[in-house]
């Protein structure tokens, strides 16, 4: 083989929804890919089967619909949900599934391959030289057969680390079981939420008519109460539900399997070269059912900024890369442990030690490791706690006799957005009514456009500038949603 046969520009390590996300989009890039994955067994049993809506635009994006077509599932109708009270709720899911993971994560795959990029599996990673931009590695393929490759850049999404680095929640573990669906007549086959004492359960139908029942719990707390082993503390949580109890003595379809499930950012997750992705960068509290979204989202982000280092050589592009990558990494932690801490605080039990834990708790690890990204996920989360949506205010109080500015309190900012597939920097505002800086509003451009309404200017002539480079109806639409947040202010 020449050597120029064994260069690729991006390794992927894994071959799960994020490692395959990110292969497929560096393949749309136009990318040469090898994607090495260690499991033999294929599709290999997983757990993580629920989809939430956000999916679909992923799968779109990657142009993967028809691959995903025949992948069996189970459409989440609504669910019955018993959490901030002692009387269910009934919700609506629409657009949410429950899918076969294994034949999920067999479908991307099999697209993946059709798409050109390369596999080798069942491989193992026996060792990387070499630097970034010509990193050198050894593998050892099926049948022991050594292979050695060249790779631009290594993404590892090879699954959750044994240590966590930053715990963003106190310790959790998932055990789960399965029981017949036709065993549970009265639950119409409907996803079951509890919240009990010490924990709570989730369950739900899956493709197969099988039934699955997890309890997600502090694995300390829990040994300690109920030391018999992870079959009784499934049926002991089932026993003392309202919503499941009727599973708690039925035959289980197979063993009761446990997972880690404590939400943690890896520290590590950027270097020179290589980055991590999916679990192997960050792990979210399964409460919102959205991790496999996440993952998959966020190995679209990655691949952008490999793209921006590969593509473009200019000084700078990797620093401005690594913030990017770095930024959203920490956004994903932060808004997802923000929404998860009032979900635990409405729990009907939050007074009990396992819910006060979790709903009031503060990002931990080992400072040493990134001080600088341990205060960047306080910082957000700090952020995220004070924000107050605004009260809207209403379009007839807007007076176009009167010139308009930016609001005193509006600061412009520079951030790494995303243009044509590269991050690059870009003006943005800033405002304590804004959830996040706000550089796009309606896929236009804010800037450089409002750099100018430091200084009063009449409403027509706002409009005129922002309509010079887009639609005049989205400038209107624009200019109106400025002012009902407070973010432009009348000038007497």
């Amino acid at each position: 083989m020449r050597d120029s046969d064994s260069l690729f520009d991006s390794l992927v390590l894994g071959a799960g929804p994020a490692g395959v996300s990110a292969a497929l989009r560096l393949r749309q890039l136009g990318y040469r890919v090898l994607l090495v994955e260690r499991s033999a067994v294929w599709p290999r049993p997983q757990v993580g089967e629920a989809l939430t809506p956000g999916v679909r635009n992923i799968i779109e994006l990657l142009d993967a619909n028809d691959a995903l077509a025949s992948v069996p599932h189970v459409a989440r109708a609504g669910s019955r949900v018993l959490w901030r009270g002692r009387a269910p709720d009934l919700l609506q899911q629409a657009g949410s599934a429950i899918v076969d993971r294994g034949r999920f994560d067999a479908a991307l795959l099999g697209l993946a391959r059709h798409r050109g990029v390369e596999l080798e599996q069942p491989a193992r990673l026996l060792e990387v030289t070499g630097a970034a931009g010509d990193w050198r590695v050894s593998l050892l393929c099926g049948a022991a057969r050594p292979r050695q490759v060249r790779a631009r850049f290594i993404l590892d999404a090879s699954g959750r680390n044994a240590a966590p680095g930053i715990r963003c929640a106190p310790r959790l573990a998932a055990l789960w079981g399965e029981v017949d669906q036709s065993a549970l007549p009265e639950l119409d086959g409907a996803t079951q939420v509890e919240a009990l004492e010490h924990g709570w359960l989730w369950a739900g139908c899956l493709p197969g008519r099988r039934y699955r029942l997890m309890l997600v719990c502090d694995p300390h707390a829990a040994r300690r109460t109920q030391p018999a082993g992870p079959e009784a503390r499934l049926r002991a949580a089932c026993a003392a539900s309202q919503l499941l109890r009727a599973a708690a003595e039925l035959p289980l379809l197979g063993s009761v399997q446990v997972c880690a499930a404590t939400p943690y950012l890896a520290p590590d997750s950027w270097q020179e070269g290589r980055m991590k992705l999916g679990d192997a960068a960050f792990a979210l509290d399964p409460v919102s059912s959205s991790g496999v979204e996440k993952a998959m989202r966020f190995s679209l982000q990655a691949a952008v900024a490999v793209h921006t280092v590969l593509s473009d050589d200019r000084s700078g592009r990797q620093a401005l890369a690594r913030r990017f990558f770095e930024g959203r990494l920490v956004e994903a932690c932060a808004r997802h442990a923000h929404w998860t801490e009032a979900y635990y605080g409405q729990a009907w039990c939050a007074d009990q030690p396992f819910w006060q834990a979790r709903s009031r708790c503060e990002p931990s690890g080992d400072d040493a490791l990134r001080p600088d990204l341990l205060a960047a996920l306080s910082m957000e989360r700090a952020r995220l706690a004070g924000y107050q949506p605004p009260e809207l205010r209403p379009l007839a109080a807007l007076n176009p006799a009167l010139p308009l500015r930016l609001h005193g309190g509006a600061a412009i900012v520079e951030l790494p957005c995303v243009v044509d597939d590269r991050v690059c920097l870009h003006t943005a505002l800033d405002h304590p009514h804004l959830e996040r800086p706000l550089a796009f509003l309606e896929n236009e451009a804010l800037f450089p456009h409002l750099a100018r309404m430091a200084q009063p200017l009449p409403l027509t002539q706002l409009l005129n500038m922002l309509a010079a480079s887009m639609p005049g109806h989205k400038a209107q639409r624009i200019a109106a949603w400025l002012w009902q947040r407070g973010l432009l202010e009348n000038v007497a």
